[in-house]
Formats: C-alpha cells, structure tokens, sequence
C-alpha cells in the first residue's frame, strides 16, 4: 500500500501519462496492480527474488553511508535540519507515506537507554560504540550519532556559528573514499582557540566489498593517510569512542582515525595552547 501510494504521487506529478488535474483512471489502475504484482510473495515472482537479493547486498553498505551523511549534515557550515523523527533509521519514502506518525515514546526511550549506559559507565564509550558499530542495523546508532554530535555542538556554539571550515586530504588507496575537514574558531576576545575534525567514509560498498569486514573501518583503509598539514599539531579525544590522541606530524592512518568505529569527530586542543 506504501509503494502503490508513492507510485501515485509521482507518475501524477510527473505529468507524463496522468496527472492530479487530468487523471487517467486506467492508467492508474493498471499500475496500481502492476505494483501489486511485483511485490507479491509467491512462487514465480523472479523480479521480487531478485531484487531482494540485490538489496542484501546494499543494505549494510547504505547504513553506514547514511551514517556518514548524518554526520555531515551536523557540523558542515550552516543549520543542521532534522526530520521527524529521524534521529533513529527511517525508510519513509515521500508524502503520503513520511507523514505517518512518529514514535516518539520509542525516540525517548532508546536514548534514555544510551544516557543511561554512559553515565552508569557500563559498558564504557568505547565498548559502547563498538558494539552499536558492529550492529549498523540498530536503530539506536543512528541516534548515538546524532545525540554525541548535538551535545558538542550546544557546547560550541562560536565554533560552529563563526569558525572557519579547513578541508583535509587523504593519500593511500583508499583516499576517494574519504570526506573530511576541520572547523577552526578563535576567540577574537581572549585568543582561545577551539577546533573539530570530522572524517566520515564515502563509496563504502565498493570500499569493503573486498574486505572480511563490512564495516568502513580499522584495516579496511590500508596505507590510508588523512593529510593533517594545514593544522597546527594538536590533541585530540574522539567524542563517539573517546580515544585520545596527540598527534604530531603531518598525517595519521585512517586505520587509526576509525580503528573502532565506521565516523570520527574529534574535539582537538593545539598542543601549544593553554
């Protein structure tokens, strides 16, 4: 019913065969049953046996990217704009079907449960987000994402209102599947200075499909290199692991950048600062 209203809504705006001024009953009829039937569980369906296979194949894949995107969408220049609901994974497809209800008991309750892991300290971020990364299916990595990434951004308000966007490159094999860059502040008043670095994988099935891992991350990368030149040397903690890190030189391994987990956004101090 899902797909048959969505089949609607765009052959009547597309304006082609039918339209909402000028409908063509019989048309719409025919396609109506035409959806019916190829999504129809029976023997003999092959276009359904196939596409469910194509699909496994792009639904892990498709996760993690969209986990990429949902971090890009929260520190990239501009207002993030989150749609309802969508702290957690939403397959909607267009109105009628993305106006449903939102279950926002289940929103609340999926992160009460993460507040509650972190401030109880069992099991510890890191663990935490290793396990949440190991399961892209769960609705609640979504949501860890987006929660650990608004809470930095209510703490850095003047970073993410005024700082300037740096973009960083990647050397090695893998570095077209990378998409990163810094976001640098300093405080005209006092000379503080506050920075993030956020790094996110890009073509993540053609990136692990020859790996054992489906993950975007750790050994996957290879001799991947992130390009840290334009920064000033810094110390770093991870806000979704909470590793630490001081680094020194001009780039660092993205097997290192993502060692347990498929996006990274760190909150970096300058080594030489106060």
């Amino acid at each position: 019913a899902r797909m048959q209203q969505y089949r609607e809504k765009a052959t009547h705006e597309a304006k082609v065969h039918t339209s909402w001024i000028n409908p063509n009953p019989d048309y719409d009829r025919c396609l109506h049953t035409f959806v019916s039937n190829v999504m129809k569980r029976r023997p003999g369906n092959r276009f359904l046996a196939d596409f469910l296979k194509f699909h496994d194949t792009l639904v892990v894949p498709g996760l993690y990217s969209a986990l990429s995107q949902t971090l890009l969408k929260l520190t990239s220049p501009g207002v993030p704009d989150i749609y309802q609901g969508q702290e957690l994974w939403d397959f909607s497809l267009v109105d009628p079907d993305n106006r449903r209800p939102v279950n926002f008991e289940r929103c609340r309750h999926l992160l009460d449960e993460l507040e509650a892991n972190i401030t109880d300290g069992v099991p510890s971020l890191g663990e935490l987000a290793e396990q949440l990364a190991a399961q892209p299916r769960d609705d609640r990595l979504k949501l860890f994402v987006t929660w650990r990434t608004l809470r930095f951004r209510r703490s850095h308000t003047d970073l993410f209102r005024h700082g300037e966007y740096i973009p960083l490159a990647a050397r090695g094999q893998h570095s077209d599947h990378v998409v990163s860059f810094a976001r640098r502040w300093q405080n005209p008043k006092n000379q503080t200075v506050s920075m993030t670095i956020v790094v996110v994988p890009r073509l993540i099935h053609s990136l692990t499909s020859t790996s054992e891992s489906s993950a975007p991350q750790g050994t996957v990368w290879g001799d991947t290199q992130l390009d840290l030149s334009a920064l000033p040397p810094h110390e770093a903690r991870n806000i979704f692991t909470g590793e630490e890190f001081k680094w020194q030189g001009n780039t660092v391994p993205l097997s290192e950048l993502l060692a347990h987990f498929p996006v990274a956004m760190f909150s970096c101090r300058e080594a030489n600062s106060a």
